[in-house]
């Protein structure tokens, strides 16, 4: 963090257009961090992409609000739904 911007609290409210580009500043950093290793963050940074006022993958923030909601209605992060991978 720079030391001209706060450190964010886990209760500050963000729009969902920001947390939108806060995820994707998130999956840049990990895949620069991973050594750009991973296709499957490629593919989704490259979707994620502001385009004409939205994403180039229309699917992609279709899935984003998804999230969103799934967020919102859930009681405690606890419940959310869980994704296996591998």
């Amino acid at each position: 963090m720079s030391e001209t911007t706060p450190e964010p609290k886990p209760s500050d409210i963000i729009t969902v257009i920001e947390g939108f580009d806060a995820m994707r500043i998130f999956l840049a950093t990990v895949w620069q961090r991973q050594g750009k290793a991973s296709e499957d963050i490629a593919l989704i940074l490259g979707g994620a992409r502001w385009a004409d006022g939205s994403p180039v993958d229309p699917e992609i923030w279709q899935d984003w609000l998804a999230a969103v909601q799934a967020c919102k209605l859930a009681p405690e992060r606890s419940t959310l739904p869980l994704v296996e991978f591998g």
